[in-house]
């Protein structure tokens, strides 16, 4: 007997709920998958393995712990788009990341992450943006997209039942029209984090800039073969507390398009 969309809305968040419910961080890495489709000019399917994080696990600022990169991976994502709009309109396609149980193909769907088309980024009613759906294709009422489309600093805006949850973006200097880096320690070059930020108070959420432990989404120094010769990256993301396993889905979510609308389209313009 087929379980009523309801149900299978709820077995979804159950689910969700078991694989993240008690995980206060994940590490998203990219795989090299693809790489001489990218050496040759192309844009190949971006794939992703996922394990649980501590912001411990964080070291120096920009790389990731041996141990936590060799963590079991508890979910596995890959890009489903058509190979020609990816590769002759990739900043505009649409597309679909699946999301399956297990650190390999083949597991069972958790979740999948819709993007529909857009125009080129030129002002916010075609901004990218990324919305949740649990198996039985129930949406999970969460999205993210990019506030300030052509803005020199990065925004995105997360939000829950048309709530705005989020402001989400790098810390700010020069009067809030540069990010704030510190090539000393490598910030802005070979780390970004992107913190969460209150949408009415406009502060910081959990913590303070500049600490790894604060919650924020890290992107991090993947090694110099794969920083300069694929458009893969790795992330860390750091929860903020007391969130379920529903919006930890759609922060996730949220990395998968800052990766595709900020790094991915950064790297293929400098190669």
């Amino acid at each position: 007997m087929q379980a009523k969309p309801q149900q299978q809305s709820m077995l979804g968040a159950g689910k969700l709920n078991q694989i993240l419910g008690d995980k206060r961080g994940l590490l998203v890495k990219q795989t090299p998958r693809g790489c001489l489709l990218e050496l040759m000019g192309c844009t190949a399917k971006s794939e992703y393995k996922i394990s649980g994080m501590n912001p411990g696990d964080i070291q120096d600022g920009y790389k990731i712990s041996e141990t936590a990169m060799n963590k079991e991976n508890i979910l596995y994502a890959l890009e489903e788009s058509n190979c020609l709009i990816r590769n002759f309109a990739a900043e505009s396609r649409p597309m679909t990341v699946v999301v399956t149980d297990g650190g390999e193909a083949g597991g069972a769907e958790v979740m999948r992450f819709v993007k529909p088309a857009t125009f080129p980024l030129c002002s916010c009613n075609c901004c990218p943006l990324m919305s949740v759906e649990l198996p039985g294709g129930q949406k999970a009422e969460s999205q993210v997209y990019i506030d300030c489309p052509g803005c020199l600093i990065p925004h995105f805006k997360y939000q829950e039942n048309g709530e705005h949850i989020y402001n989400v973006h790098p810390e700010k200097c020069c009067g809030g029209f540069c990010i704030s880096c510190d090539i000393c320690k490598g910030k802005g070059t070979l780390y970004m984090p992107f913190y969460f930020h209150d949408p009415n108070t406009k502060a910081v959420i959990g913590g303070e800039y500049d600490d790894p432990s604060t919650p924020q989404i890290r992107k991090l120094w993947a090694g110099l073969a794969m920083e300069c010769c694929t458009t893969a990256d790795n992330f860390a993301i750091t929860f903020p507390p007391g969130v379920d396993g529903i919006r930890k889905a759609g922060l996730l979510g949220l990395t998968f398009l800052l990766d595709f609308a900020v790094f991915e389209k950064k790297k293929e313009s400098n190669n």
